[in-house]
Parts: C-alpha cells; sequence; structure tokens
C-alpha cells in the first residue's frame, strides 16, 4: 500500500515518533511512501529536524518501489482529522488518525477462505506454477496473510467480526476500517451453469470487502491438469478415471464434483440411469452430462477420490515455476487476474 501523509501531520512534532516507525514499516518494505510526495516530505519540518541518511532513505525507498508497477494501488492517507478507527473511502483509500496509523500499516491484507491450509495452499501453488512470483514474495513477507474463515458460512461474519469486532458498540466506536484490508476467495460449488449457490453470501459479504473472487470451477481440485493427477501415481484404475475426466468437455469438466462425483443420495447407485431419473438432480446436470459415453460413465461415477487437494501443501509435490500449460488459457486469465487483484491491494 502507498502512504500519504497530510501536512498538518508533517508540521506538528507530536506525531513525529509515529513517523518515525512508518519509516521503519517501509524499510521493512510492507509499505512504499506515495512518490508524488516525496518532494513535500523533504520540504518538512518532520523530515528537516531529521539528518540526511532520512531524506536519503526516502529518496532511494521512493524510486525502488516506483518500478514495481502492479503495487501500491491502495492509499493510506496518515490524517489527524481522520476519526480514530479509520475513514474507508473510495477509489481504495483509507484515512487513519496517527495514533491508529502503526495498527494499520502493521495489519496484513487479509484473503478470507474457507480453509486457510488448503485453499491457501492452492493459491500459492498456482501463483509458483504460473510465475507469478510477486505474490510469493508478498506472502513471506507478511504483506498479506489467509484468513481462515471455517466453512463457507462463516465468510460473512469472518470479514465482519474484522472491522466490527465481537459485540460491537452501538455507536459504532470501536469499528476499525479495514474494509479495504480483506477480501474473499471461494469456490463455486456450482453442479451447471444456471445455479448460483453462493448469491447470498456474495450479496451480504461485499459491503464488508475490497473484492470477492468465486472461482470458474467447482472447487480448487478442479484446476488439476491431467499431467498433474496422472502424476500422483494413484494406480491404473485412477489413471483410467483421470482419462476419462479429459474426455468430457469442458463445462462438463468445469461442474463435475471431483471427490464425489455423480453420487446425489446416500444409499443410491449412481448409475446413469438413475442420475437421469432423480428428481433431486437438477434439469442442468441432467442436460449436461446426459451424453455422457457410458464407459466414461462407470470409471467417473464415483468421483476420483478424497484427498486430491493434498498436492497443493506436499512441499515434494510443488510445480516447477512458471510450468508451461499448467492450467488451460481460460484458466490461466482468470488465476493470474486474481493473483493481480490480490499484489495490488497488500
Amino acid at each position: 500500500m502507498r502512504i500519504s501523509i497530510a501536512q498538518s501531520v508533517l508540521a506538528d512534532p507530536r506525531w513525529f515518533p509515529i513517523l518515525d516507525v512508518v519509516l521503519l514499516v517501509v524499510e521493512d518494505d510492507r509499505h512504499a511512501l506515495a512518490v508524488e510526495e516525496v518532494d513535500a516530505l523533504l520540504a518538512s519540518r518532520w523530515v528537516g529536524e531529521r539528518g540526511a541518511d532520512t531524506r536519503d532513505f526516502i529518496r532511494l525507498s521512493a524510486t525502488a518501489r516506483s518500478v514495481d508497477a502492479l503495487a501500491d494501488k491502495q492509499t493510506v492517507v496518515i490524517d489527524s482529522a481522520a476519526r480514530r478507527g479509520g475513514e474507508a473511502g473510495l477509489h481504495r483509500s483509507t484515512r487513519v488518525h496517527p495514533l491508529d496509523a502503526i495498527l494499520f500499516l502493521s495489519t496484513p491484507f487479509q484473503v478470507i477462505v474457507e480453509n486457510e491450509w488448503f485453499d491457501g495452499g492452492f493459491l500459492l501453488w498456482m501463483a509458483q506454477g504460473l510465475g507469478f512470483t510477486q505474490l510469493l514474495n508478498a506472502y513471506h513477507k507478511h504483506r498479506f496473510v489467509f484468513r481462515h474463515a471455517g466453512g463457507k458460512d462463516s465468510i460473512e461474519r469472518s470479514a465482519k467480526v474484522f472491522s466490527e469486532s465481537v459485540w460491537p458498540r452501538s455507536d459504532r466506536t470501536t469499528d476499525r476500517a479495514f474494509r479495504q484490508w480483506m477480501c474473499v476467495v471461494l469456490d463455486n460449488d456450482a453442479r451447471d451453469a444456471d445455479e448460483d449457490v453462493n448469491r447470498a453470501i456474495i450479496d451480504d459479504t461485499r459491503l464488508h470487502v475490497n473484492f470477492i473472487h468465486q472461482l470458474r470451477r467447482r472447487a480448487i481440485e478442479s484446476y488439476l491438469s491431467k499431467e498433474t493427477l496422472l502424476g500422483m501415481g494413484r494406480g491404473g484404475t485412477f489413471a483410467l478415471k483421470v482419462e476419462a475426466l479429459f474426455r468430457m468437455t469442458p463445462d462438463q469438466q468445469r461442474y463435475y464434483h471431483m471427490k464425489r462425483g455423480f453420487r446425489f443420495q446416500k444409499d443410491t447407485e449412481p448409475t446413469k440411469e438413475n442420475f437421469l431419473a432423480a428428481e433431486r438432480v437438477r434439469a442442468g446436470q441432467k442436460a449436461l452430462y446426459g451424453g455422457l459415453h457410458e464407459t466414461d460413465w462407470a470409471h467417473l461415477k464415483n468421483g476420483l477420490g478424497g484427498g486430491l487437494s493434498a498436492i497443493f501443501v506436499d512441499p515434494q509435490k510443488r510445480p516447477p515455476l512458471n510450468q508451461p500449460d499448467l492450467v488451460s488459457t481460460e484458466d490461466r486469465e482468470e488465476l493470474l487476474g486474481l493473483f493481480h487483484s490480490i499484489y495490488e491491494n497488500t
């Protein structure tokens, strides 16, 4: 994030010790001073009372950060006129009082996911495989963290409590303007193109976060390539399932449940005949999979089994950097766009 400091703060000695700590945060490469305000900083009373080393550092840090075109699309304005707890503004800006500045600047951007272990692993795994090393570096520098919601139904609560705390006061005096500090990444979970199972969650959460990204495919396992799945070494039967999976059309693959397959009811055999006749199976699913060849149905009816997502957290199974053809062109564009959105807000 880029840091802008109001002239009233730069001229008031009360805030100079806080600004000194702000410089330490900048030195740690967590945030950057606004490049267009460097001249004003150098001419300020605060910098005037510091030594030449401070002036040189401000010049050098601004130059170094300015070469990263993707970074610092969000601004933190330190202003003594701001309310305590901060004020979330438009165009990715947040005004904070000097007494709140260190709290806000030391708080990493929060990527809210259902399960930080597997979902977080998926994002880092794909970032490495697609060569977006900026995201990996930002994570290792603690510029963002994964926030564990503990389930899809808890996503909105996780976002609200971060800004409002538990038992918020009716006068909102304990609120903290952290909306720009959070985003949500969640599975699609749709069974066909006409289903929008997460609409209520997205609508309810949107007011509390910077942005929400719903994955294009059904779940994180749905992004695994044929080569990656075959490389898991699970044996002949599993390989036959993988081959059948990639004989599907792109839309069939997109909405297929990788773990459960076509199972739709406990104690009911998921044959094609039962699936197409079942009342609880959506019409869109029947239309989508009705033309699937009987042989492929037999391989895929029970899914590929559990544990596929373990690949995202296994150090021995991380992809080579910028691996060609890791995902489809459409998936690559989606994931790189998501990585850009996270990175530019950290």
